[in-house]
């Protein structure tokens, strides 16, 4: 990656509803580089009543993502996709560090997390490689990774036995849970295959836990209003999870606000129905807890890169 170059900044301190910390303090990168590709990064901290919890290097592993969520612009650039390599990643976790002047040294804990831009199963032996050279250099870093996880053409959930057969630091494999409804999920999933089996990638994600003790698998609900929020489509994400129940956690997740969830009458419920799904999930005795923000943080993913879209930067 050449001309690396930080063009824009968001700076927030939000209260956030998490299991460990109820505020963060981020500052949200919009990075170019080459030919105007762009993408975004973030450090994040992590406070529990203003005592920091740990610090966390968001990073995106491609340029115009091919998932094509349907609430996110970062799909919406004008050119090709394509994908980074391990170098870039440390180059966004050096750059989040010099420029938030945050040293990992100084946190109880230290997470990268390949959560922002991109899918990260699609090239696993490349992030396999990515962290390897973050953890040479922080050896105390652990990884936290959001996949869609399946076929070989825009996902691909052989990544879970790829990594592994490796020592890798990975802390959290995360799944997206939007319907069980396919025309649901593939309404949210615009680059959904026609295949897709999120039992099997929970599956298999439960499998690499097993073998790795320091490991967890959460399913990220997303809550959309008049797309899973109601009471019914709660009770049948429980029937559909309920063989997994022991070995997921449930993290009911407000959506963030873009210009994508305006153009789309995209939203989640208010904050008490949040807390009742919460309420109904925990009644049938899975793990879960509430995460977000009822707030427009203005945080949300491919928030500075759904600006590059209407102006050149």
């Amino acid at each position: 990656m050449n001309n690396f170059e930080v063009v824009e900044k968001i700076s927030k301190l939000i209260d956030h509803n998490s299991r460990s910390w109820n505020k963060e303090k981020i500052d949200r990168y919009l990075l170019k580089y080459d030919d105007k590709q762009i993408i975004e990064c973030m450090t994040i901290v992590h406070l529990k009543d203003d005592i920091p919890v740990d610090l966390t290097i968001e990073i995106s592993n491609m340029y115009n993502c091919i998932v094509g969520c349907r609430f996110c612009a970062s799909g919406s650039l004008p050119e090709s996709a394509f994908f980074l390599v391990a170098e870039d990643y440390m180059k966004q976790v050096e750059t989040c560090l010099a420029y938030s002047n945050e040293n990992p040294k100084n946190y109880p804990n230290f997470y990268i997390a390949f959560t922002g831009i991109g899918e990260p199963s699609i090239v696993k032996e490349e992030v396999a490689k990515g962290i390897n050279i973050i953890k040479k250099k922080y050896i105390n870093v652990q990884v936290n990774i959001a996949t869609t996880a399946f076929d070989n053409t825009c996902f691909d959930n052989t990544c879970f036995d790829y990594w592994d057969t490796m020592n890798l630091p990975i802390r959290t494999l995360q799944l997206p849970y939007y319907s069980c409804n396919y025309n649901k999920l593939k309404y949210i999933i615009q680059n959904l295959p026609s295949n897709y089996d999120l039992t099997e990638n929970i599956a298999k994600a439960i499998k690499y836990k097993k073998n790795h003790e320091n490991c967890r698998v959460k399913v990220n609900f997303v809550v959309i209003n008049n797309i899973n929020s109601s009471k019914n489509e709660i009770s049948r994400m429980l029937n559909f999870l309920s063989k997994f129940k022991n070995d997921i956690i449930i993290k009911i997740s407000f959506l963030n606000y873009t210009k994508k969830c305006l153009e789309n009458n995209l939203s989640s419920p208010n904050n008490d129905r949040m807390l009742e799904i919460v309420n109904q999930v925990k009644s049938e005795e899975f793990e879960c807890y509430l995460f977000g923000t009822k707030t427009n943080t203005e945080l949300g993913c491919g928030q500075l890169v759904q600006n590059y879209i209407s102006k050149d930067i």
